[in-house]
């Protein structure tokens, strides 16, 4: 209604403006070629391509009433304009056109100014209150609303009698505004006398004090009700559940002294307390929400012995019942579930009848009744239904399905009942397709339409799909612009109803296109980099699917709070305008966080020689991040993350000497800068520079490295994305543990070396969370190639697979079955020394890789019961193939097999219990692989949904211990193990 408002007042000061301009009848102007078009902001002519693109009363062009309308209508829609005028004159034979806009000015700030100043009055809560409600650029011709949520906040705050006074400075180029609150506080209403009625379980001391309140202090309505909340809270902690306390409070003194009476309930404390058959304890809080729900109401223990009786009727005790009482004495109320299971009802046997058509093998896999189990009557509806289910789908539209029981007899005192089932089953006729027909298709061809259908000749006859069929064609037209279609499905029976045809009557009504695509929200965002995503231009049906497409790309960019497309029909019925309503997220982000690590970590030993020791380490973390998105107006971001760890000084201890608490120090750290472009040089691929200095604490050394590298990747489909990378990087090692006369030549060559390489990797994900998946899968092949040739000190070929399974186990509370499986093969090329000399060992060229790039396995995410890296192949003596040196330090190597099995069960919202199962191991060559090697851990852990993220502890147990090996591994991290 605003909108046609301003609609007619713009044509209605067109006719003023005909009148003034030239005393002329308006049927002097009407038919006239125009001569010129003036956009005129604010007494400043603009050619803005957006605005000019919107009008259509074109040069030469003869004038008419219906373009003017059109133009005006497409300039408010663009929401910039809050007013637009036009004028006319004549100029020779033509007409001079003006169009007069009076820019929006959206809010860009919020101010307070407080006079005098008053303690209690935060700026930062008035702003949230106002932010809240309009968001962060409020309308100006809402100022006054906007005053009274202010004036309202701060009667929250003890403020009654604020004046809040709103007005706006406006600015230009660009057009912004500030809203500017003056606040005249006035008095602040403060606490009087203060009395407590009722009978409290505290003393009034004791009361008060929890409630913070005191004679003298200020009256907060809001913090005053927060506080008696969470002393509710507490109180039904302990058990009281029925607690009440109401305040009352009579202002006195021109609300200047708030006197308040506290009226104390505290209620009974209650118990609960089953009687009669046993339950199991650990169902009890499930099946009697009291103390969940912190509440004794009559409903809730209605429902509570309802649920008592599902749970073991379930189990096959139909006769179950569990009344309650409620009992009274001594301040407590007493509430007894006295359960009687009943004799439990045991399944004989199942029959099932009248199935000619469909042998037993069809569906009695899919029934959940078998002989011999304990007898359910949800599981026999649900048996019932499937069965129906399967005779709809196959055609038997009259299928019907009987269930009935035949009771055994049983004494008096009997525990178990045996139950005949019996499963009648009335098949009826088998209706098939005989034809299938369209009338009204005037767009599409029958042949396409054919395409779209479930329902061909020959095949069984669904009701179910019939419907599915008809809104498919729907969906068809309207995605080619027929908003307004319908479509009618009917089927003709033949008279032994074996055989139906069906006719789909089409009612196509106007095809919609586009007229103008209007963007309008966007300050930092470019139109060309929100177009881009769009998959509608001017010209192009309007169809539902390309609609909603563009709304998920436009979200998919993350460059929005919201984005939002609507459609505008003007005079033409045949087409519409799209406005692409746009709120810019912030441009710049900031995160950060800390926590604490804790992992087992192997050192020197003191005592036996100084060979590896595990030591349970734990290691205060921190990070910090900061983001920049929309760079020059694109969907461009640049990113800086940045964490430390601190773990103990000896974390860098020399080779050799053994391990020691010596306090913390700066131990690890991690900078890492990324640049994204999404569709780099307008192609299909996002481009990614990453530079990142890094140092890492591993088993058997330590290393410093820095690395840049360039990538680009490309979503093939939803699921399938590949790309590829060219990597620089340098790595420092030290501090390494492993003794020299175990070292590998490379290594003792190579302690600083630098790599060049290319890498690729494909991806397949359909996993239906990326943090917390409960169905889908992963797959993922990973190549990476160094070489002399292209810069590289050492040359090497690497490859690593991944594939995980996720699956929700039916009937279950989300419990989740999670399976990992993890191959890593590399192989080196002949190495040389830096100045070209062949590296020569034992009369064979050396093909090691540095040990900065050869895999290793034990840890938080690989097999838990070992520590980090440990786990290799070790025999006494060594051998050559051996991937743990004589004292116990990892050497890695060139094959890596990893099997992981999770069972993931929540306990509560928040909580969920994980069992594992973990094997693998680590190979010298790749050559070396064997599944009689791997070695396995078994173990258990708690996932913790906490504010700050998930928190994951697990305890790893090994299967076959060797000599010198401990049993357990305890890790204490972030997120899912894979």
């Amino acid at each position: 209604m605003r909108l046609a408002g301003r609609i007619a007042g713009g044509l209605a000061l067109l006719l003023i403006g005909f009148s003034q301009a030239a005393r002329a009848a308006v049927g002097d102007y009407l038919g006239k070629p125009v001569a010129t078009v003036r956009l005129v902001v604010e007494g400043h002519d603009t050619t803005e391509p957006a605005l000019t693109q919107m009008v259509e009363t074109q040069v030469g062009r003869p004038l008419s009433m219906a373009d003017v309308r059109e133009s005006i209508t497409h300039l408010f829609s663009l929401g910039r304009f809050e007013d637009v005028r036009v004028d006319a004159a004549l100029a020779g034979n033509g007409v001079t056109l003006r169009y007069e806009l009076s820019p929006v000015h959206p809010v860009s700030k919020i101010e307070f100014v407080v006079a005098p100043r008053a303690p209690g009055v935060d700026e930062g809560q008035l702003r949230r209150a106002v932010v809240d409600r309009f968001g962060a650029s409020p309308p100006l011709g809402r100022a006054a609303e906007l005053a009274g949520i202010v004036a309202e906040t701060l009667r929250e705050r003890g403020y009654l009698h604020a004046v809040v006074t709103p007005r706006a400075d406006i600015a230009h180029a660009p057009e912004r505004a500030t809203l500017v609150f003056t606040i005249e506080p006035q008095s602040r209403t403060r606490v009087g006398t203060i009395d407590v009625g009722g009978i409290p379980v505290v003393l009034r001391t004791q009361l008060l004090e929890q409630l913070r309140l005191a004679t003298g202090t200020p009256y907060e309505r809001a913090a005053l009700n927060a506080r008696i909340d969470k002393y509710l809270e507490g109180r039904r902690a302990q058990g009281y559940y029925e607690a009440k306390l109401v305040p009352t409070v009579r202002l006195a003194d021109d609300d200047r002294v708030a006197n308040i009476t506290l009226t104390v309930d505290s209620g009974p404390r209650v118990h609960v307390a089953f009687a009669g058959d046993p339950l199991p304890s650990d169902r009890r809080s499930e099946l009697v929400p009291v103390e969940r729900e912190a509440s004794a109401d009559e409903d809730v223990l209605e429902d509570s012995s309802s649920r008592i009786e599902e749970f073991l009727r379930a189990q096959g005790y139909r006769d179950a019942a569990a009344p309650h009482t409620r009992e009274e004495a001594g301040g407590d109320l007493r509430i007894t579930f006295t359960v009687s299971k009943g004799p439990l009802y045991r399944i004989s046997r199942v029959e099932i009848s009248g199935n000619p058509s469909l042998p037993l093998s069809e569906f009695e896999p899919s029934l959940r009744l078998r002989d011999a189990q304990p007898f359910s009557a949800a599981k026999l509806d649900a048996d019932v239904s499937t069965i129906q289910d399967l005779y709809h789908r196959l055609g038997f539209a009259a299928a019907r399905v009987q269930a009935g029981l035949e009771v055994e007899l049983a004494g008096t005192g009997a525990t178990q009942v045996q139950v005949l089932v019996r499963i009648v089953i009335s098949e009826g006729v088998r209706t098939t397709i005989g034809s299938v027909t369209f009338a009204g298709s005037q767009s599409t061809s029958e042949t396409t339409l054919t395409e779209l259908l479930s329902l061909q000749p020959g095949r069984p006859f669904v009701p179910a799909l019939l419907a599915a069929d008809r809104d498919q064609i729907q969906r068809h037209l309207a995605n080619r612009g027929y908003q307004n279609a319908t479509v009618d499905a009917r089927p003709q029976f033949s008279q032994d109803g074996t055989r139906a045809d069906i006719l789909f009557t089409l009612h196509e009504g106007p095809q919609i296109f586009v007229d103008h695509v209007l963007i309008v929200g966007n300050v930092r965002t470019s139109s060309g980099t929100i177009e881009r995503e769009l998959q509608l231009k001017p010209g192009d049906p309007v169809g539902l699917d390309a609609v909603n497409e563009s709304q998920r790309r436009l979200s998919a960019l993350g460059l929005f709070r919201r984005a939002r497309i609507t459609e505008l029909a003007h005079g033409d019925e045949t087409r519409r305008d799209l406005l692409v309503t746009i709120e810019e997220a912030p441009a710049t982000t900031v995160g950060y966080g800390g926590g604490v690590e804790g992992r087992l970590r192997v050192v020197r030993s003191a005592e036996d020689g100084g060979v590896a020791a595990q030591r349970l380490e734990f290691a205060p973390r921190a990070f910090f991040e900061i983001g920049r998105r929309n760079l020059f107006g694109k969907n461009r971001s640049i990113n800086l993350f940045s964490s430390i760890s601190l773990h103990p000084n000896d974390s860098f201890a020399e080779q050799g000497s053994p391990s020691s608490d010596t306090g913390y120090g700066l131990t690890e750290y991690r900078v890492q800068g990324t640049f994204r472009e999404p569709r780099v040089f307008d192609t299909a691929f996002d481009a990614l520079v990453t530079a990142t200095v890094e140092q890492q604490i591993r088993s058997s050394f330590n290393f410093a490295r820095r690395s840049a590298s360039a990538e680009i990747a490309r979503r093939l489909t939803r699921a399938l994305s590949v790309s590829g990378s060219y990597q620089i990087q340098r790595t420092n090692v030290f501090d390494e543990n492993v003794s020299p006369s175990d070292q590998l030549l490379i290594d003792r060559t190579f302690t600083q070396v630098l790599l060049s390489s290319f890498s690729t990797s494909l991806i397949r994900d359909t996993r239906d969370d990326a943090i917390e998946p409960g169905a889908g899968k992963y797959f993922s092949l990973n190549g990476q190639l160094a070489a002399r040739s292209i810069g590289s000190e050492v040359g090497f070929a690497k490859s690593f697979f991944t594939a995980q399974a996720f699956r929700t186990l039916p009937r279950t509370n989300r419990i989740v079955l999670a399976g990992n499986a993890r191959l890593g093969l590399a192989t080196g090329f002949p190495q040389e020394t830096r100045d070209g000399t062949p590296l020569i060992e034992e009369g064979q060229a050396v093909r090691d890789l540095p040990q900065s790039e050869r895999f290793y396995a034990g840890g938080d995410t690989t097999v838990r019961g070992f520590a980090l890296d440990t786990l290799g192949i070790r025999h006494v003596p060594g051998l050559k193939s051996d991937t743990i040196d004589k004292d116990g330090f990892p050497l890695g190597g060139n094959g890596l097999v990893i099997f992981n099995g999770e069972l993931r069960v929540p306990i509560r919202r928040i909580l969920t219990v994980v069992g594992f199962v973990d094997t693998g191991n680590v190979f010298k060559r790749a050559t070396d692989l064997d599944l009689f090697e791997l070695r396995t851990a078994v173990g258990g852990g708690l996932r913790y949904k906490s504010p700050v993220g998930p928190i994951r502890v697990d305890l790893g147990f090994k299967v076959h211990r060797q000599a010198n090996e401990g049993l357990t591994a305890w890790f204490i991290t972030f997120g899912q193990a894979f």
